[in-house]
């Protein structure tokens, strides 16, 4: 860990950035506290931090999950002897000494900032996962508030909204694809990934475009001082991270590369399934001087099928592909202006597309596409006034190309569908903010407040609004607090899906004339109690969401096929509340966390369900987690997970109705359906485990076996419905299940 620059006033102001010493790698998030006079803060998401303390106080304590804490005490001396720029004063590094910190879980205990879930990287490196293939997505899934969709997919419901209301952005830039193989798993490479935030509510002004969660997630810089490298090898998958210096101390690369192959071992088992996913994430980073620093970052992930009938059989003439992808781009400049003020410029860029094609007979083809293409660019700057007082505005513009519906046909099928090249739609989003951090000398009050002006502008409309947010700390001792907080959000793009076609290719679609924007109001209200003897955080909360221009279609409409499916979209209100509970030890040989949930959440449309409330697809009554990790010995290490969730909702059909026909020639059967929604599946449970063998590890090599199995009791989720007959005649829903047990082996290693 190293700083940058130091200065004294009439106070001792220490700024800097807090870097791994191996590394150089930006710590981000790390505490930084005064012991004398309880006064800290932490580093921002670039590593970097101020903090002004009295001068007969002036020592403070490094501390950051996994690293030992380092106390540095200051004293006042004589400007020559040292190599650093001070103001007004000098001071002069005396003792460095090693103590034990603040954990941590107690730095988010004592931060303003509620319904925000800090996830380490080894969470996702040891917990189970299914394949052994470690994922992003899977742990935050058994965050208490976060709801899953279908069994094994990337899909996440949190507080009660929709999937499309999450933002995803990785090094800054957003993602609106999340998932390979249909979401089995998500598109994140672990070695590739240094830091992960969750933010349920009390969103900071500094964000916005989504109304029920914010995922950021940041990218490794490469090392700085060292070449090095990390990867696995897997029964589905194998990955390769590469890092080093560009040159020593002042530049670095990181590039990361993950591989299935699915297709060859169907190959080599003598089936045929021409299917594979890869990514890549690379990243440049390079020190200008001490005060500029220059990251180029980038992701690139494809899912590709292409079937070939010719391969398997002779003369045969249909051909189907399909490809699903992201490709992001973020070039960022941080400066540090001076020991109070830090400034991040960043350029982005995002594309998102999928492309079905499928060929009959060389005469009938058909060929459908979406994409969507973001052009974007944003500038923070955060000023710490004293330690008291810190302020952060910032403004941003980003340019959505979207492309919803790409139709080409050709021969027989031009009967049936069209060929369309659709509309492409721009919009412009653009907002301004402001956030102000401030605590009282003295009080055991802190207030986080902050305000965002956003707009969008689509053809010949424009949407502007005002998105307040506001957090409130209260100390009721030193390891017990209350929080609470409430925060406005709108979103200026919706997904809207298929009701014939169950397909990951739903149409992003932004406002227009008659399609408004969604808008959130949050409140939540939150108790932390910090256990200092085993470094645990117990936390509950209550939350209330209200959303209102949330999206459907019509009954029995077809986007798919439709141009002008805008027609076919309905719009309406949403509400979600529940309580949260949350215990979490991030250290020691034993680490983990237990979450529960109880959450509602209900849809009101006027066209739908006879414009009566109706529950939500994915209103799950009581969701329960429990995650361990246990060292055993220096060689061993056991993981696991037991999760257990109510079932998602679906609409019986319970009876028929008979009429005649039309011609009168015959009867037609009617289905007859209840309330929307009304009928919850079947709950579920699941218990997975993991074994970790390290072998011995040498300076240059480290390698870890891991033994796993998904679902050890193998009691498969329900994953849909389906209407079948009875033996007298009637008719009865089953429920099959998906994704038996699944043993797993893996070999992790780092050189």
């Amino acid at each position: 860990m190293s700083f940058l620059k130091f200065s004294l006033f009439s106070q001792l102001t220490i700024s800097g950035i807090v870097t791994d010493q191996e590394s150089g790698e930006k710590l981000l998030f790390a505490s930084v506290y005064n012991e004398k006079s309880g006064i800290g803060t932490v580093t921002n998401q670039y590593g970097f931090f101020s903090l002004t303390v009295p001068l007969d106080t002036a020592a403070i304590t490094l501390n950051y999950l996994g690293y030992i804490p380092k106390t540095i005490i200051f004293h006042r001396g004589n400007i020559a002897d040292l190599n650093l720029t001070l103001s007004k004063a000098s001071t002069e590094v005396k003792t460095v000494t090693i103590k034990v910190s603040r954990t941590p879980q107690e730095e988010i205990h004592k931060s303003t900032q509620m319904s925000t879930i800090k996830i380490p990287i080894k969470d996702v490196k040891y917990i189970p996962s299914l394949g052994g293939e470690s994922d992003v997505i899977k742990v935050i899934q058994l965050m208490p508030g976060v709801q899953k969709g279908g069994e094994g997919g990337t899909g996440m419901y949190v507080r009660g909204g929709d999937v499309d209301q999450n933002l995803v952005i990785l090094d800054e830039a957003p993602l609106y694809n999340i998932g390979h193989l249909f979401g089995f798993f998500s598109v994140f490479n672990q070695d590739a990934i240094k830091d992960i935030t969750l933010y349920k509510g009390a969103f900071p002004s500094s964000y916005g475009g989504r109304l029920s969660s914010i995922v950021d997630i940041r990218m490794n810089d490469g090392n700085i001082n060292e070449f090095h490298g990390k990867g696995g090898l897997g029964l589905l998958s194998s990955r390769l991270m590469l890092e080093g210096p560009v040159k020593k101390n002042k530049g670095s690369f990181m590039i990361a590369g993950r591989r299935t192959y699915i297709d060859q071992i169907f190959k080599w088992v003598g089936s045929f399934l021409p299917y594979y996913f890869y990514d890549i994430n690379a990243k440049f980073n390079y020190k200008i001087n001490n005060n500029n620093h220059l990251y180029i970052s980038s992701y690139i992930g494809n899912d590709l099928l292409s079937f070939d009938q010719s391969a398997v059989e002779e003369n045969a003439l249909f051909n189907f592909g399909f490809t699903l992808g992201n490709i992001t781009g973020t070039v960022r400049w941080n400066q540090v202006v001076n020991d109070r003020l830090f400034a991040n410029y960043s350029l982005i860029h995002t594309n998102f597309d999928y492309n079905i094609n499928s060929e009959y007979d060389n005469l009938n083809e058909l060929y459908i596409s979406s994409a969507i293409n973001d052009y974007g660019g944003k500038a923070d700057w955060e000023f710490h006034k004293n330690q008291n007082h810190t302020f952060k505005y910032g403004l941003m513009s980003i340019f959505h190309q979207f492309r919803p519906n790409i139709v080409n046909s050709q021969g027989e099928v031009t009967e049936y569908v069209e060929s369309d090249k659709g509309e492409t739609l721009g919009t412009l989003e653009s907002g301004v903010y402001f956030q102000n951090r401030y605590r009282p000398d003295s009080s055991k009050w802190e207030f986080r407040s902050g305000i965002r002006l956003s707009a969008a502008n689509v053809k010949d409309k424009n949407y502007l609004g005002l998105e307040p947010r506001f957090s409130t700390k209260y100390d009721i001792n030193s390891n017990s607090n209350l929080k609470f907080s409430y925060s406005l959000m709108r979103q200026y793009m919706h997904l809207v899906s298929s009701s014939t076609v169950a397909l990951p290719t739903d149409l992003w679609y932004p406002v227009t004339n008659s399609v408004k924007p969604q808008t959130s109001h949050q409140v939540a209200a939150g108790y932390s109690y910090f256990l200092q003897k085993i470094k645990t955080q117990l936390s509950i909360e209550s939350y209330y969401k209200f959303m209102q221009n949330l999206t459907e279609y019509r009954e029995g409409a077809n986007l798919l096929f439709n141009a002008e499916f805008e027609n076919e979209l309905l719009q309406g209100n949403g509400e979600g509340y529940g309580l949260e509970f949350l215990a979490k030890r991030d250290q020691g040989r034993w680490n983990g966390w237990v979450g529960y949930t109880l959450s509602w959440s209900q849809r009101l449309f006027d066209e739908l369900n006879n414009g009566l409330p109706y529950w939500a697809k994915y209103d799950r009554r009581h969701s329960f987690s429990i995650v361990q990790n246990f060292k055993i010995t220096t060689s061993w290490r056991f993981s696991s997970v037991w999760v257990f969730s109510n079932g998602s909702r679906f609409t019986p059909q319970i009876a028929l109705y008979a009429m005649p026909s039309a011609s009168l020639t015959g009867i037609d059967w009617i289905p007859v359906y209840p309330q929307r929604n009304s009928i919850s599946m079947s709950s579920s449970h699941r218990l997975d485990f993991n074994f970790i063998w390290q072998s011995k590890e040498t300076n240059k090599f480290k390698g870890e076996w891991h033994f796993g199995a998904y679902n050890v009791y193998n009691r498969a989720t329900p994953w849909r419905i389906e209407l079948d007959e009875n033996d007298d005649g009637g008719y009865k829903y089953i429920q099959p299940g998906l994704l038996g047990f699944i043993p797993s082996i893996s070999y992790n290693f780092e050189f």
